[in-house]
């Protein structure tokens, strides 16, 4: 009589039946990669919806590998946006994905693609996109006692679209690392605003458009992915050696501000 019993409460409370007209019944999306992750660190699952985001999760790297991404969705248009190898960076309200003060950008990558939840079942297989570039940074004849420091204009990402979004970006290098060679991970680039301050005593004694040699190369921050920069700066010579990832290296003369 019990089993009876729980039987037809479950059958009285259930959202969604056999009879009934099932399109308002929830989706079992699965989320998963379509290859073996490049990166280590967290994953971010965002679902858009309406043009917001209905639904998040945060999954280390082995459980989004194994396929344990599973979210109950409503059946209409849905975009899912996925970024993998977070470890430093901050979610900030659900929304943004920041870059914290002094630091670098994750080993990011990261895709926004359309799924169809119009069944009971829904296989979303994603294929990411690196979204960080290496800029390995050599700077020859700094004088002892000069700060260097890299800046830029974008501090994360909205975890809506993968888009970059506006930010105070800042990197402090200590004179010894500049003269061996330094690898500093920059966020996808809206505009050439990138540059290097030469300092002394917090006085800025030389600014270097490093956006505007960057793209002097034909480099272009719009790739689907992005390409690792290394740039070798001779302050003395005032010229930049630019070597894009698997081009041929450029040399281009430094222009100041």
């Amino acid at each position: 009589m019990r089993r009876i019993l729980c039987l037809l409460l479950t059958v009285l409370t259930s959202s969604c039946t056999v009879k009934e007209n099932r399109s308002d019944c929830p989706c079992d999306l699965l989320v998963r990669p379509a290859e073996k992750l490049e990166s280590e660190g967290s994953v971010v699952v965002s679902i858009v919806q309406d043009g917001k985001v209905v639904k998040q999760e945060m999954l280390d790297r082995e459980d989004f590998e194994d396929g344990k991404c599973r979210l109950e969705v409503s059946r209409r248009p849905t975009t899912v946006t996925v970024f993998t190898g977070i470890t430093s960076m901050n979610l900030k309200g659900g929304s943004k994905l920041d870059i914290s003060s002094e630091h670098q950008c994750d080993e990011l990558f990261s895709c926004s693609e359309n799924a169809n939840p119009a069944g009971e079942s829904c296989d979303c297989s994603i294929s990411l996109h690196k979204n960080f570039a290496r800029l390995y940074l050599t700077v020859l004849n700094l004088k002892k006692g000069m700060d260097l420091s890299v800046s830029g204009t974008v501090a994360g990402y909205y975890l809506m679209d993968a888009a970059p979004c506006k930010g105070d970006f800042n990197i402090l290098t200590e004179n010894a690392d500049a003269a061996r060679g330094c690898c500093i991970r920059l966020p996808r680039q809206l505009d050439e605003s990138l540059s290097m301050v030469i300092s002394r005593d917090g006085e800025c004694l030389r600014n270097i458009p490093l956006g505007t040699l960057i793209a002097s190369t034909g480099y272009s921050f719009q790739d689907e992915d992005l390409m690792d920069i290394a740039m070798t700066l001779d302050l003395e010579k005032s010229y930049a050696s630019v070597n894009i990832e698997g081009w041929d290296k450029v040399t281009i003369p430094i222009i100041e501000f």
